[in-house]
């Protein structure tokens, strides 16, 4: 009876042995999938947020890319009054085009300064239309006649001058009386030089260098004006993206605007399950248990390791196409990744592998 029995076993795993090979030798092909959670991500993301210290950052991050591409902080000077004001119409889930107004910031320090300067700029420029004009019309007359006495009083000095001249060389006036004569004349026509430079000073104005010194003056301030007034319209806020808009964050975050015209989808993968990827791999985003009709493709595969819950990954990231409406920013979903078609015996190895590692 025992005889029978070990018989009955041997013949039963004998054909238990010979229907496995004939199954690995059969051309049997086995769809092999790595199974992972991932995070759905829109391709871009706009947020604000705010600071202690008072200051405001808006930071546009590309998550295709993986790359922040613009970072922007605001930081108001102590003691400013500064107001900040989301526009009352944007509100959650509603869609918004690039360049909408998404806020405006007011600031008492920044409005001051731009009035000061116009002021300095407008005393400066009636500074420099008076310097250009010259003086009043009395002045220049008062002028006027200082010159033409000045003139009145040469020629009466020439006069006097050509008579001593005259009795000089006859010998009837000394040579000091001469001499006194010639030097009153030159006097009076040093005067009448005088003279004549007062009176072009006020009919054309302030000296070229006087004059120069008004006019950088004024491109000084300008310059200066246009510094505040650029600073002063980057106070309006405007969004860099179209997107959807979510006001229901946390209290530092006070807007986010996502681009939701195309999802990427990110999931950690074990370093063991490296050599089974390469870019293009085709993923199933399954969402609240049901399969998505859309496209996911794995993009780009991150070199770097990292530990999550100690377990050593790296980083895939996966481009989405198609539409669902199932899917949605920060949404964690069920990811399938095709690995290709195994023949029974690699399809037993690399479960055993995955089960031991």
């Amino acid at each position: 009876m025992l005889i029978l029995t070990s018989r009955k076993s041997f013949i039963i795993w004998g054909a238990v042995l010979v229907i496995f090979i004939i199954l690995m030798l059969l051309p049997i092909k086995i769809k092999y999938n790595i199974f992972v959670r991932g995070k759905i991500l829109p391709a871009k993301e706009w947020i604000i947020y705010k600071g202690t210290d008072g200051r405001l950052t808006s930071l546009l991050t590309d998550y295709k890319s993986g790359i922040n591409q613009s970072y922007d902080v605001t930081l108001f000077d102590r003691g400013d009054a500064m107001q900040f004001a989301l526009d009352n119409e944007l509100s959650s889930g509603k869609r918004i085009n690039k360049y909408d107004t998404i806020a405006t910031i007011f600031s008492s320090e920044i409005e001051r300064e731009i009035e000061s300067l116009n002021g300095d700029i407008l005393s400066a420029k009636a500074s420099l239309t008076l310097n250009l004009t010259g003086e009043k019309s009395a002045i220049v007359e008062q002028e006027q006649k200082n010159l033409a006495y000045a003139i009145k009083q040469a020629e009466e000095q020439k006069k006097i001058l050509d008579r001593f001249s005259a009795l000089y060389e006859k010998g009837l006036v000394s040579q000091e009386e001469y001499e006194l004569a010639k030097g009153t004349y030159d006097l009076n026509m040093i005067n009448i030089s005088i003279a004549e430079a007062r009176l072009s000073t006020v009919k054309t104005g302030a000296k070229q260098e006087e004059i120069g010194l008004i006019r950088s003056q004024i491109a000084s301030l300008e310059k200066e004006l246009s510094v505040m007034q650029k600073r002063h319209n980057s106070f309006t806020i405007t969004s860099p993206v179209d997107g959807i808009i979510n006001r229901k964050t946390n209290s530092d975050t006070l807007i986010i605007v996502s681009d939701n015209s195309e999802y990427v989808v990110m999931c950690p993968v074990k370093v063991n399950d490296r050599k089974y990827l390469k870019t293009s791999t085709p993923i199933e985003i399954h969402s609240l248990g049901n399969k998505q009709n859309v496209t996911a493709k794995i993009y780009e595969i991150d070199k770097s390791v990292k530990v999550v819950n100690g377990l050593q990954v790296f980083i895939i990231t996966a481009s989405i196409l198609g539409e669902t409406d199932q899917l949605y920013p920060s949404l964690i979903v069920d990811c399938y990744i095709d690995t290709g078609d195994l023949s029974l015996l690699e399809y037993i190895e690399r479960i055993w592998q995955r089960m031991v590692n």
